[in-house]
């Protein structure tokens, strides 16, 4: 099969699959929002869940002077009306310019200005009790109206207005606004709601999710389907702990057993690339077979070494680092800078690889290989070359991934532990639209609905469908994102097309 057979790619199909995918995504949350006022405003009105925000560390806001809080409420307003209107003021035209050509310095700055506008209103109404942040009673019917009512608005309005960037943003928002629902109406009653801790853990696991997703997107961008990352979280979770255990995780040995793992995906992400680029073999079965020969092989190390020789799967979690300063940001701070190095290193790695993909002559190069490998071999583009280094980088971001499960949380290697989250991850991609930000924004979101499955727990007597429900939501989520029905999501045109040359 040529790349000429594939549909051609015009500013006019672009707009048409965006306006189908908006128009998708607006009416999947009109639905949500109708479950939500059935539902969870269908409680008992006498029903009430206690929010508690503190964790971890003193997460209280700074108390300032009441003359401060005034000068910070004005700060913030300064600088959200400046983030959005610099461009109309002429004397803040070079900002303005700013703004628009780095991605994402808006909305830093707008953050940055709520926070500000935020902190001062919260220290007026009392946020702050003896040293703690105020626990919060909400009433869990009038919630879930509430929450209905906005999915419904915001999704006619998504269905009107066919948003493109900001659609995918906005559908993720309604789908972690409607697993907090539930949360709300799971806790109701005497056990408080954890929030906090619940949203740290959500982040936290999804650590491996994010570095999945994103090596099948450097792959799938350079033209190479891999499925084989399952076998890469496989082969860099056991061979990172196995590494740290030999040196008791002593001194900078944690650091060598991620690039150890790394290595490891690296290779399996070789052997694909030497199979479907120099062999032309199907990249479909031969990521398969990879992940056949490392769930089987771990097996087997499993039961004859590792059961014997217990020295070598020991307990070695990675440091965890709390940001000064950061960290003590009440609610955000210890979910998002109050974790363990991986985590920073995931979302250090999909920054950077945002970066290149979109701003470097190697992005450009890799994506023109996974669209038009002909015509890049025209402009003297080394297609082969560029498809090996990505799959091969592709490969070692999975192995650092497959460090998550076990270095991660400080697990030792048990067999089946990676559960087929490789596979998630390739959905999380598509979810993503093959781009790193996209993939980080659903990774959170599957990661908070494994973090509120491993949390059920405390609350299984109140539960009234099967917590088995709640462990299988990322795999219903991933059948409907891959069988289209969020929207016609477009992959890279050369995605899977074995290159030839002519």
């Amino acid at each position: 099969m040529s790349t000429e057979a594939r549909e051609v790619v015009t500013l006019e199909t672009l707009r048409v699959v965006t306006r189908k995918r908006s128009l998708a995504y607006g009416i999947t949350l009109m639905a949500l929002g109708l479950v939500e006022i059935l539902w969870y405003g269908g409680a008992d009105s006498k029903l009430h869940t206690t929010i508690q925000f503190g964790y971890n560390t003193a997460t209280i806001w700074p108390v300032v002077a009441e003359l401060w809080r005034v000068v910070l409420l004005i700060a913030g307003l300064a600088i959200i009306t400046v983030a959005l209107r610099a461009k109309e003021i002429a004397s803040l035209e070079r900002l303005g310019r700013f703004f628009e050509s780095v991605r994402g310095a808006r909305g830093i700055a707008v953050i940055i200005g709520a926070y500000l506008v935020i902190w001062p209103v919260l220290l007026w109404l009392g946020i702050n009790q003896h040293g703690q942040l105020r626990t919060m009673t909400v009433d869990v019917a009038f919630t879930g109206y509430v929450f209905g009512i906005a999915s419904i608005v915001v999704g006619a309005i998504m269905a009107w207005k066919r948003f493109d960037r900001r659609a995918s943003g906005m559908l993720y928002s309604g789908l972690l606004v409607f697993l907090l629902g539930f949360l709300i109406w799971v806790a109701r009653g005497s056990l408080d709601l954890q929030l906090t801790g619940i949203l740290a853990s959500a982040v936290a696991v999804s650590t491996f999710l994010m570095l999945g997703s994103l090596s099948g997107t450097l792959c799938e961008r350079s033209g190479v389907v891999n499925i084989a990352i399952e076998g890469q979280f496989i082969a860099g979770a056991l061979a990172s702990i196995v590494f740290a255990s030999a040196f008791h995780g002593s001194g900078v040995s944690l650091t060598f057993a991620l690039v150890f793992a790394g290595l490891f995906g690296a290779f399996f992400g070789w052997i694909l690339a030497i199979m479907a680029l120099r062999y032309g073999a199907n990249q479909i079965i031969v990521g398969v077979v990879i992940v056949a020969f490392c769930t089987a092989m771990s097996q087997f190390l499993s039961t004859q070494v590792l059961n014997t020789h217990q020295n070598l799967n020991g307990s070695y979690g990675l440091p965890v680092w709390a940001i000064p300063w950061l960290s003590h940001i009440p609610l955000v701070g210890p979910v998002l800078f109050d974790q363990n190095v991986l985590v920073f290193i995931a979302f250090a790695a999909v920054i950077i690889a945002n970066f290149a993909l979109f701003r470097t002559r190697w992005g450009l190069r890799v994506r023109s290989v996974g669209e038009k490998p002909i015509a890049s071999e025209t402009v003297g583009i080394n297609v082969v070359h560029v498809r090996y280094g990505a799959v091969i980088l592709g490969g070692f971001i999975a192995g650092v991934g497959g460090a998550g499960f076990t270095l991660g949380p400080g697990s030792p290697f048990t067999y089946g532990m990676t559960a087929g989250y490789g596979y998630i991850a390739l959905a999380i991609m598509i979810f993503g639209r093959w781009r790193p930000y996209g993939a980080l924004m659903a990774s959170l979101l599957f990661g908070f609905t494994i973090a509120l499955s491993a949390n059920l727990n405390l609350y299984l007597s109140q539960l009234v469908i099967p917590q088995q429900f709640i462990t299988a939501l990322p795999y219903l989520i991933t059948i409907a994102v891959v069988s289209g029905l969020v929207g016609r999501i477009r992959p890279p045109a050369a995605d899977g097309v074995p290159f030839q040359r002519h």
